[in-house]
């Protein structure tokens, strides 16, 4: 078998980076990513206010890190819910129609391959509009820290942050791939009964990190919550 040279290896990795990056353009422009664009706006405002408040009233060392968590939590459901929802379309059938899969097949490109471009999309662009506001939250309150090791311990909660967004990123956006490469025109119904029964179930049995819920805030709790550095 013929081996490809640098130069042509180059140029499929290029193209195979075009695909992604394609496929993430057009779930952030679906219903859902203009959703998660607004309510990602309104969150940060709304917390960044809060930090402000908070600064104003307690002062200099106000403990502003307790916000992250609280934000990550709502994002997380206002913000990476609905991409993933839109993520588990049938977004073949939408790329058969809008002519994508021709266009891939011209740049030699196979179905299974643009298959594996729609779910590292799904999973970049929720890894990206969860840690995005996160992470600019972090910043934000390391500014109005009051003193150099309160300002670095928020630095590293923002690291912290994109933490918790690549694994989210990862699993929503893996799972919901999965639903509408299986769920077809039911991949949304099969994403919602995947996350929210077991988690109900879980709740009730009183083992609420045995869900997909569960085990996303367990990771915050691990990371935003137990890497709190004490002012």
């Amino acid at each position: 078998m013929a081996q490809l040279s640098p130069t042509t290896r180059s140029t499929r990795v290029l193209r195979g980076r075009g695909l992604v990056a394609l496929a993430a353009r057009r779930l952030r422009a679906s219903a859902g990513g203009r959703i998660a664009t607004v309510a990602s706006t309104l969150i940060v405002l709304a917390f960044a206010g809060i930090a402000l408040a908070l600064r104003s009233v307690d002062g200099a060392l106000s403990p502003l890190e307790g916000l992250l968590p609280t934000a990550a939590t709502w994002l997380a459901w206002a913000v990476a819910a609905p991409i993933a929802l839109s993520a588990a379309r049938d977004r073949r059938l939408l790329d058969r129609r809008e002519g994508l899969d021709a266009l891939a097949a011209g740049r030699g490109f196979s179905a299974s391959a643009l298959e594996a471009a729609r779910a590292l999309g799904a999973m970049t662009t929720i890894t990206a509009a969860l840690g995005a506001p996160l992470v600019v939250l972090a910043l934000f309150t390391a500014a109005l820290a009051g003193s150099l090791h309160l300002a670095l311990a928020r630095l590293v909660l923002a690291v912290l942050a994109a933490a918790f967004a690549l694994t989210a990123g990862v699993t929503l956006g893996g799972l919901a791939s999965i639903c509408a490469r299986v769920g077809r025109a039911r991949g949304r119904l099969l994403l919602f009964a995947l996350v929210v029964g077991p988690w109900m179930l879980a709740d009730l049995l009183g083992h609420g990190a045995w869900s997909i819920p569960g085990a996303l805030a367990a990771v915050l709790d691990f990371t935003l919550r137990g890497g709190q550095v004490p002012a």
